[in-house]
């Protein structure tokens, strides 16, 4: 649950110190939780009424957060026991360390005792001493019901040795009377968050009447408070009538109703951004920016489940995955909020706190009517961000410069060096970017079945292009780097069949999209990446596109399927191509969906499918792609005349590498002894020059493939022959 506290200052039994009360920040909805009307007996509920009991957890570092805050504020974080008018004798506590055990909440301090005496103005020293004190309080429900407290159970102070001094030490003594001082200054008080969850409450609970909503906060008790290793933990029980009947359910929803359902689940992702960008800018630990921007990936492809699987007219799931989502969005936010100094942790938890309360109405089913507003949403993004909550919720399909950065950060640490030296470079590409298509043709083109030899290698030009820029000269090994050209590859296949664009019924050309908003080459989800990259580019330029697709597969590949050891199981290295495609199809937690028994029929046929073409891509057979266009570029080439099925090429030969300057690829046709059987093909793109190294003709794809397999140490790539290619060189 979400937390709130305020640590107060009271008087001394023994003096006149003035109260010192500390106040904080804190969640609306753990005041719903914890608030209850001082001193006064609530009415007995009605009969139909349920109580509802929620476990509640203090955690240790917000604890500790607060002691160190809130209490020891001397200098160099200091507290002294006795009062500021004691100037000839102190007891500073410093170093504090609170150690919750089983029933008690202890502290370990370091302490440094001052007595003395004054007199004429001047103190005179008659002791001092340092050591440690141990403290250990018991929690207590006070102020009614509404805040935590303690009442000492263990005060000793311990020597250099660790001994403890004697009962009737004078220290000893001293140290008991501030220990009973220290722990009524520490409380945790809810009373001033009720006002928030009042204001809150209508916004979420339309059907309940302002008498009910008050007989619900009336009712709030603390119970069953306990202390473990982890802090401290409470139940708060309470009661609720049920709301009036609803309205009874219409066979579909109306345009309007449809258009407010849309915007509402609109908006909650939207809230999920905010939190996303607002605490990723708030750490330095890139582990938690990752776990952040997984959270949010995950909880959109969970909210594709569910509209995909919302009927009209059915009841809405929408709401249980947006509180499924601030769950797991929790535990992360509220490591990064106790990295902040002041204030932070508690504004966080205001916002969590509140969406646990809603969690805790929503459990209790249709009856209590609950529905999380527009209103209620706006309500709770001002506690994340401000007082512009229309503003931040703004739901639109531009490129949302915080969360591309967020994404741009986890995938690309290493961006922003120093390219690699110039000079030449060996490619091993069987489709070099030189042949590519220039992007406007590209983005014109509705491939027929009479296109598919020229459109078929263009494409891959370009998918080959994202994978090399993808990849740069990121740390992988060869077999990685084959790996995931394979499964950019097979994962373009698998999507669109290597298209981006198709010709509508009214003979207009449009991106291929699915009913689920996953759209072009890649098909690359417009939810699920929304902000991440402009969804008008995704529809509308093919190269924009494949490098989204490419990039999210790198992320896959790297961040989860490797980094989990995916290739420790049965099936070695290519478990890495399945888990990152099952993770690029279902979302990161369907990793595993390729090899679980368990998985769903519909997502065991899609990985089968995967797999089936993935293997043929490995196999050097990617223009099989054609198959499901109509065409088959992958069948055999006898004696130069073209296979069956649509312009199949002539012959094959091995590509060796591809050079910025012919003396660069002459010289290693000539360190690598291939003078009898290699040759050059120049290509010429966007003014530069490209020498190919190509290596023989072959008639056959499988003749091509045994040539292969004599070129030992060389990395050669069997690729379609295009008619006239070589110049001769060489």
């Amino acid at each position: 649950m979400g937390y709130a506290a305020r640590v107060m200052r009271t008087r001394h039994p023994h003096t006149a110190r003035r109260p010192r009360r500390l106040a904080c920040r804190a969640g609306a909805a753990l005041a719903l939780a914890l608030a209850a009307g001082a001193g006064s007996a609530a009415p007995a509920p009605p009969a139909d009424a349920r109580t509802v009991s929620v476990p509640l957890r203090l955690e240790t570092p917000l604890l500790q957060h607060l002691l160190e805050t809130q209490l020891f504020t001397g200098p160099a974080g200091t507290h002294d026991l006795f009062d500021p008018g004691e100037s000839c004798s102190q007891l500073t506590l410093s170093e504090p360390l609170l150690t919750p055990k089983t029933a008690e909440l202890g502290l370990i301090a370091a302490l440094e005792a001052r007595l003395g005496v004054g007199a004429g103005g001047a103190c005179t020293t008659l002791l001092r001493w340092q050591g440690r004190l141990d403290l250990a309080g018991t929690p207590v429900i006070r102020e009614a019901g509404t805040a935590i407290g303690f009442e000492p159970a263990r005060t000793r102070l311990l020597d250099s040795n660790g001994e403890p001094l004697a009962a009737d030490h004078r220290l000893q003594q001293l140290a008991e009377a501030g220990a009973a001082a220290f722990f009524a200054d520490y409380s945790i008080d809810l009373r001033p968050q009720l006002a928030a969850m009042k204001a809150l409450l209508p916004d979420v609970l339309p059907r309940q009447s302002r008498a009910q909503i008050d007989a619900l906060l009336d009712s709030l008790r603390l119970t069953a408070l306990q202390v473990d290793g982890d802090g401290i933990g409470a139940d708060v029980r309470f009661t609720v009538e049920p709301a009036g009947a609803p309205a009874a359910p219409a066979a579909a929803l109306s345009d309007a109703e449809l258009e407010r359902w849309q915007a509402r689940w609109q908006q909650m992702d939207a809230l999920l951004v905010l939190a996303v960008k607002h605490y990723a800018s708030a750490t330095h630990l890139q582990a938690l920016r990752e776990a952040l921007l997984e959270v949010l990936i995950e909880s959109r492809y969970r909210l594709e489940d569910m509209l995909e699987a919302t009927a009209a007219g059915a009841a809405d799931p929408v709401r249980t995955w947006f509180l499924d989502s601030w769950r797991a969005l929790a535990p992360v936010l509220r490591r990064i909020a106790l990295e902040q100094p002041g204030e932070e942790p508690l504004l966080l938890f205001s916002a969590l706190a509140a969406a646990d309360a809603l969690a805790a109405l929503d459990e209790l089913g249709p009856g209590i009517g609950l529905d999380i507003s527009a209103d209620g949403l706006r309500r709770l993004a001002r506690l994340l961000g401000g007082e512009d909550g229309d503003g931040l919720l703004r739901y639109t399909g531009e490129l949302d410069p915080a969360l591309e950065a967020l994404f741009r950060e986890s995938l690309f640490p290493e961006r922003g060096r120093a390219p690699p030296a110039a000079g030449w470079r060996l490619d091993l590409s069987p489709f070099p970017r030189a042949i590519a298509a220039p992007a406007d043709r590209l983005n014109r083109w509705a491939p027929q079945r009479d296109d598919l030899a020229e459109y078929l290698p263009q494409v891959a030009a370009l998918l080959e292009t994202a994978i090399r820029d993808a990849l740069g000269d990121r740390d992988l090994s060869p077999a990685h780097r084959e790996l995931f050209r394979h499964l950019v590859l097979a994962t373009a296949w698998q999507e669109s069949c290597w298209r981006h664009y198709v010709v509508s019924d009214d003979r207009k050309l449009v991106p291929l999209r699915s009913g689920t908003g996953d759209v072009g080459l890649m098909q690359v989800n417009e939810r699920v990446w929304r902000g991440f990259y402009d969804q008008q580019r995704l529809r509308w330029d093919i190269g924009y596109n494949g490098t989204a697709g490419t990039e999210v597969l790198l992320d896959y590949l790297l961040r989860h399927a490797i980094r989990k050891g995916e290739d420790r199981h049965p099936g070695g290295i290519d478990n890495l191509a399945r888990a990152s495609y099952s993770a690029y199809n279902g979302g990161p937690s369907r990793l595993s969906r390729y090899r679980d028994a368990g998985a769903s029929a519909y997502g065991r046929k899609v990985d089968r499918a995967f797999w089936d073409k993935y293997r043929q891509v490995a196999a050097g057979n990617e223009l099989a792609v054609s198959r499901c266009l109509g065409g088959n570029l992958s069948g055999r080439a006898e004696g130069g005349a073209a296979a069956a099925g649509g312009g199949a090429p002539a012959a094959f030969t091995l590509q060796l590498g591809a050079f910025s300057t012919r003396s660069a690829a002459q010289r290693f046709i000539s360190d690598n002894g291939l003078q009898e059987q290699a040759w050059l093909q120049r290509q010429v793109s966007g003014g530069a020059e490209r020498y190919l190294v190509l290596y023989g003709r072959y008639a056959t794809r499988a003749a091509g493939e045994a040539a292969r397999g004599g070129l030992s140490g060389l990395e050669a790539w069997l690729r379609p022959l295009e008619a006239g290619a070589g110049d001769g060189g060489g």
